[in-house]
């Protein structure tokens, strides 16, 4: 490469590198400056309580939320081998409900170790058709468009602020920041965590995950009754079962999660892989309760 070409290549990826750091700056602050339509393509789906499918629920603890994520029947008939090429008319959207929490701030857990539900607040929708998403320019990622709605069906971000939802989405990938990334566009089909779906992954809060063959932590440490969750973060297919023979969770393919419950003070629960013999962990009943933990 010349370094003439060399210097364009590296004034092209730095600008927009800056144009994502910028916008990234500007999502955080709710600063709406961003390219995105203008028009509402996309528009409020009316009773789709009645007719979409619920994907998943996923407790979301950086932003103190749980999100109900559904699809319409387009959008349910993709397969594991398709989520990243949606079928036009495809549209997914998620509930956002604040939720319920303790003295010191934390969400409340229910008996399950889920988040307990406080409020429907928002309702973001995102839609895909042929030719959608132009006007979102460089962050541009597939052919979907999204608004976000309150209850009501009024409009929580307009059409014009959504320039940060498509950012989220296209950096939510790890697209690589280069000149070639210009070109993506159309192309860049990208939605957030499949995996949830389709490896059933509870949506949870970890309290564990197994990651190169090791469960981390090894020893849970949990109050009695507990129900604490832990994740199959590894690349690979695991099946666990309980060492007393209690549970067997079948082959978990990655993203896929499992249940303990702790059993009575002092109690200690131990597991191990049957497909990989050194994948050992337990959990120990050996805490007292925990403020914020339901019941």
């Amino acid at each position: 490469m010349s370094m003439k070409k060399m210097t364009s290549a590296v004034i092209a990826a730095t600008s927009l590198a800056l144009t994502f750091i910028s916008g990234s700056l500007f999502f955080v602050g709710h600063t709406q400056t961003l390219p995105a339509p203008t028009v509402d393509n996309v528009r409020f789906p009316s009773g789709y309580q009645a007719t979409y499918t619920l994907f998943y629920t996923f407790d979301n603890y950086q932003n103190r939320q749980i999100r109900k994520v559904y699809g319409n029947p387009v959008a349910a008939t993709v397969k594991p081998g398709e989520v990243f090429n949606f079928p036009y008319g495809s549209i997914i959207l998620f509930e956002s409900y604040s939720v319920q929490e303790d003295a010191a701030a934390e969400p409340l857990l229910d008996a399950n170790g889920r988040f307990v539900p406080n409020a429907l607040t928002t309702i973001f929708v995102m839609r895909k058709e042929r030719g959608f998403g132009a006007d979102y320019k460089e962050l541009r990622n597939g052919e979907w468009e999204y608004v976000a709605y309150r209850p009501d069906g009024s409009y929580a971000t307009q059409p014009s602020g959504t320039g940060s939802c498509a950012l989220c989405h296209l950096t939510g990938g790890s697209l690589t920041l280069s000149s070639e990334s210009r070109n993506v566009g159309a192309q860049w089909d990208y939605v957030f965590r499949p995996d949830l779906y389709f490896s059933r992954g509870s949506g949870a809060v970890p309290d564990g995950v197994l990651q190169h063959y090791v469960f981390v932590p090894s020893t849970i440490h949990a109050r009695p009754g507990q129900t604490v969750t832990v994740y199959n973060s590894d690349q690979l297919l695991h099946r666990i079962v309980a060492d007393n023979g209690s549970f067997d969770t079948g082959v978990m393919s990655p993203g896929s999660s499992f249940t303990v419950k702790a059993g009575p003070t002092g109690a200690v629960i131990s597991y191990h892989c049957v497909l990989h013999s050194r994948v050992k962990g337990q959990v120990v009943a050996d805490l007292p309760p925990v403020t914020g933990r339901l019941p």
